[in-house]
């Protein structure tokens, strides 16, 4: 007996001590990416399991698992999971590769993730990587020609006003109805203010949700498409620091060709004689000579006035610090970042501090606790002149006014202000500061003894404040006589204006989630219940007339003519949703949702709106079929269908009576008093507009996942459209017409992705892709009068299309006016040299009921990326070409014609009719603006359409073992530069410009040099 309990405590210790060595089996080494940097914050979990670690800054690991045959996994966002089972103590070092869309990689979707083979909407994903390459202050420039599907157009390039707009799958709505997207932070819905702003380098991805199935969930927030934003999150590990810091400038794209002096004032004389031919031609020949040699600048200048106001270059600064590490019980990501820009001219400025963190606390084995915390600070110095005013002048001022006399004195250019007062310091100043303060606690809890089932809370708490202050004083400006002495203008009286506001927001959510697998069945559920309230204040006051502006504050103006004003708001939103995801055996995959929203926006009756959508798929690889077709290693047919909403109406409680303030204008006792006169109709039964959308898509990867292509065909139906039948009702109708939802628009196109990526050796890669949209809208319905000409309807054509005379050319002589058709209202005024246009209607005569379609307007119907990259042994050179077609701008005034208002001249006017050229592609001349000639008609509109190499990076990455004495794992050096060249047809402006008078801020190019530092 002694033997036997002997031989067992022997059985005992050996298996005690197999198992002791066992858990000495550990696994160690360095993890780089494909150019040989090091990779810090790459998880080393074994599998099945949590446990894990990270890799350090300088990319080692080191982990201990139980026995021999236990698998590691190493994974990081982006790049392809990568296992290894442990047999003995090793040194192993990994190469990770880029996911370039791997089918194991998770994509964010709304309210959750999922694998990217088993997503059956339609969604695109924008990395980091790709978002740091693009120099730009707000972030929504950096989804251009990154992501199929979206269109954008850049209106402006002014510093802090800068942003994109952004039309998921083109534009289906009018009447007011906005198209701006869903911004979502981190499952908190923000505004695109907020995403704008943020720092690229804070942020891990962007998904951009599409179709009825990927953004149904969010319901009537959803039909314009969504901007899903994931932030950084912590690692397990040592603590590793990221520090980034660029240098740029910019400089306008392109200026329009304003002709000098001489031409200007040659054209003058000519264009005074087509007027009047018995008229004394403005500008002598001496003067002429003297604007040619430019002998007499002070008296004959050649004054170049978009030159002087935007012809240098503006500076950029931006830094960004980040944090990142932590334990397996407490992570963190912290970031602060400070971008500083200058605008053209020195009064105009903008910087903006951002502030992050976020926190991850594992509670207990079950619990998790988040904390996100961030904030920014913005603020502008602008000068008080809007910019409107600016451009108006700076565009219009003719050449022969002069900007600034030899001795540095300031010109009054004749009735004509001088843009060189409106934006210097002296004429005062426009200073927008606001604050922003965004809070987002997550609670998870797993529910123990059921696998799968976890629910959490959620509280966002949101508190912004914004000021402005606008001070505008009187600027000298000096007339120069002819005895070489100078008057002054005389002195206007300064001018305050303040204005305060504050807003807020809460959110609750609350989660139910289950996710679990039973054999060839997966099953995945979310149920959801949310409520958010919105509030916001605000105040405005003014005075003028100040004598002085020692004390500019309000209490020091007089109060004659003095402004006050006030206004609140508050929106509320209470919603439920539901959502669950099954695939058996991971190849036929199905989704459906179903989403409640409750609005206080519209009558008690019209305040809910159910939203389901349903997705399939099918995933093809995963059949026996296909096993022996080695060449596709991917391949997925998707198709879904769903109802959406949106609540971004221009009517706000449209179901009451309106009546309107009029001030001062009722006699009452020898006084006047405020009155009231009836505003808009009620209509009890506003509502929503609704998205009927549909979608299907093929993926498929070959070659080794060396080739990927994505097609995707959508089309939807936007019902409920809010809008007045002013098109139907005559001008008669005694009231203001209430706002109905009647309108319909259709909506339909094609995506389409290619990418292709090559892994040459360890040290040589490159990557080549593109991607293409294509959509097209039109209005089915608009309550139009049955009696509007067919080729004046807009019911059947695209929405914000284009309406005008046709132009057919120019009468080239008297025979040729002779035997046209001519506009009823300018018999007397046209002759030869001037537009003719086309007779739609046959009558002989042109008038309004030749008006007709001329185009679909300035947002392009197409939009593409091209981007490309190659890596060798640290050196990294990326570009993306970025385009639009299908798109006009309709250009008028002083973009288009010569001497409007009295202005300037552009340099294609040098090819205008004369008797002797009468085949010039430009009309006559003339000092009067032209009825007939200036009419909207297709001989102003321009084919817009462009090519733009939006992005080029080169960058180096020098080895850590060079930056060991300073603390340092990596050096990134980088050259970017931004809008570089554009092809286009487009003249004088921009092509992504939407302000045809061309009174905006213009698009910039801007080169940009920076470093990237890992410690």
């Amino acid at each position: 007996m002694k033997r036997i309990r002997l031989l067992i405590v022997i059985l005992i210790c050996s298996v005690a001590l197999s198992e002791a060595f066992a858990q000495s089996i550990t696994l160690s080494g360095v993890i780089k990416d494909k150019t040989g940097k090091e990779m810090p914050g790459v998880s080393v979990i074994i599998k099945g399991t949590t446990k894990g670690v990270s890799t350090l800054a300088d990319g080692k690991y080191s982990i201990t698992v139980p026995k021999a045959g236990t698998t590691v996994v190493f994974s990081f966002i982006g790049m392809i999971s990568q296992e290894i089972i442990v047999t003995r103590p090793e040194v192993v070092n990994i190469i990770m590769n880029d996911a370039a869309n791997n089918l194991d990689d998770v994509v964010v979707v709304g309210f959750g993730t999922q694998k990217r083979s088993n997503v059956t909407g339609s969604v695109s994903t924008v990395n980091n990587k790709q978002l740091v390459q693009t120099p730009v202050g707000d972030l929504s420039n950096a989804l251009a020609g990154r992501s199929p599907g979206v269109i954008t157009k850049q209106p402006s390039g002014e510093p802090g006003a800068d942003g994109t707009q952004i039309f998921i799958r083109g534009n289906s709505t009018f009447g007011g109805g906005s198209m701006e997207p869903l911004f979502v932070i981190d499952g908190v819905v923000r505004t695109g203010r907020d995403f704008g702003q943020m720092d690229p380098n804070e942020i891990e991805s962007v998904s951009i949700l599409k179709d009825a199935s990927s953004a149904a969930i969010f319901g009537v927030k959803g039909a314009n498409g969504v901007v899903l934003v994931t932030t950084k999150r912590g690692k397990a590990g040592q603590m590793s620091a990221n520090y980034s810091f660029n240098y740029g400038f910019s400089k306008v794209t392109r200026l329009p060709n304003a002709l000098g002096s001489y031409e200007y004032a040659t054209l003058f004389n000519e264009a005074k004689l087509n007027d009047n031919p018995l008229a004394t031609p403005e500008y002598s020949l001496e003067r002429l000579e003297s604007f040619r040699n430019g002998s007499n600048p002070d008296a004959d200048p050649n004054t170049d006035w978009m030159d002087l106001v935007l012809g240098g270059t503006a500076p950029r600064r931006q830094h960004n610090l980040s944090l990142s590490g932590g334990s397996e019980k407490i992570k963190y990501f912290t970031s602060f970042g400070y971008l500083n820009e200058d605008g053209l001219y020195k009064s105009l400025n903008y910087n903006r501090y951002n502030v992050r963190s976020n926190i991850d606390i594992q509670a207990t084995s079950t619990t998790k606790i988040s904390v996100d915390l961030s904030g920014r600070v913005e603020n502008k110095q602008s000068p008080p002149a809007s910019v409107d005013n600016i451009f108006e002048h700076t565009m219009r001022n003719p050449p022969v006014q002069p900007a600034m006399f030899s001795n540095g004195l300031l010109a009054a250019p004749g009735v004509y202000p001088n843009p060189l007062a409106l934006i210097s310091e002296e004429s005062g100043y426009n200073r927008n500061n606001a604050n922003f303060f965004m809070s987002n606690f997550q609670v998870l809890q797993q529910i123990p003894g059921v696998a799968g089932l976890s629910v959490k809370g959620v509280l966002a708490f949101d508190k912004n404040f914004n000021s402005n202050k606008t001070w505008n004083q009187w600027v000298p400006l000096y007339v120069r006589n002819n005895d070489g002495t100078y008057a002054i203008n005389a002195e206007s009286k300064s001018s305050l204006s303040k204005g305060y506001g504050e807003g807020q927001s809460t959110e609750l959510q609350g989660h139910i989630n289950y996710d679990r697998r039973f054999g060839k069945h997966g099953i995945s559920a979310l149920a959801l219940v949310l409520q958010k309230q919105n509030q916001g204040t605000g105040i405005y006051a003014a005075r003028n007339s100040y004598e002085s502006s020692a004390l500019q504050i309000l209490n020091f103006g007089p109060a004659l003519n003095e402004v006050l004003s006030d206004g609140e708001d508050k929106t509320a939103l209470r919603s439920a949703a539901f959502r669950i995801n099954y695939d058996f055996d991971g190849k036929y995959l199905f989704q459906a949702s179903l989403r409640r929203d409750e609005s206080e926006n519209f009558a008690p009756k019209e305040r809910v709106g159910y939203f389901p959508a349903f997705s399939a798929g099918w995933l093809l690889t995963r059949e026996s079929f296909m096993q022996n077709v080695k060449f596709v290693d991917f391949l997925k047919l998707k198709a879904s269908y769903g109802t959406l909403g949106s609540d971004r109406i221009p009517s706000r409680f449209g179901y009451y009576n309106r009546y309107n303030l009029v001030p001062n204008v009722y006699p009452f006792g020898g006084t006047f008093v405020t009155g009231l006169t009836p505003g808009a109709i009620a209509n009890e039964n506003l509502t929503w507009e609704t998205s009927i959308k549909m979608d299907a898509g093929i993926e498929a990867k070959f070659f080794k996942n060396q080739l990927s292509v994505d097609v995707t065909v959508f089309k939807e139906r936007r019902k409920d459209i809010l809008a007045t039948r002013a098109l139907s009702v005559p001008l008669s109708f005694g009231a203001a017409l209430p706002s109905e939802n009647f309108g319909i628009v259709d909506n339909k196109g094609l995506e389409l992705v290619l990418n292709h990526n090559k892994q040459l050796s360890d040290n040589f890669s490159y990557f080549i892709g593109g991607n293409f949209t294509y959509a097209k809208n039109k209005i089915v319905e608009a309550a139009e009068a049955s009696n509007i000409p067919e080729h004046r309807r807009i019911t059947g054509r695209p929405n914000g299309g284009i309406y005008g005379y046709k132009a057919i050319g120019i009468f080239r002589d008297e025979a040729d006016y002779a035997g046209s058709a001519k506009h009823s209202a300018y018999l007397n005024s046209t002759g030869p040299g001037d537009i003719k246009y086309q007779d739609i209607n046959g009558d002989g005569i042109i008038n309004d009921d030749d008006i007709t379609y001329l185009g679909n307007g300035s947002l392009p119907q197409i939009l593409y990326g091209i981007s490309g990259g190659v890596n060798y042994k640290g050196f990294e050179l990326n570009f993306l070409f970025q385009g639009a077609a299908q798109s006009q701008q309709l250009f008028t005034q002083n973009a288009a014609w010569a001497f409007h208002n009295g202005g300037r001249v552009n340099a294609e006017w040098l090819d205008r009719w004369t008797p002797d050229r009468p085949d010039a592609p430009l009309p006559r001349l003339s000092l009067n603006t032209n009825g007939n000639n200036y009419l909207v008609s297709s001989f102003w509109v321009q084919n817009s359409s462009y090519l733009r190499l939006k992005n080029v990076e080169f960058a180096y990455t020098i080895k850590h073992k060079l930056l060991s004495k300073i603390g340092a794992n990596n050096l990134r050096l980088y050259a970017q530069g931004q809008n570089l060249f554009t092809i286009t047809d487009l003249i004088n402006l921009d092509p992504e410009n939407t302000n045809g008078i061309g009174r905006y801020y213009p698009q910039q190019k801007t080169y940009t040099f920076g470093v990237n530092v890992q410690f």
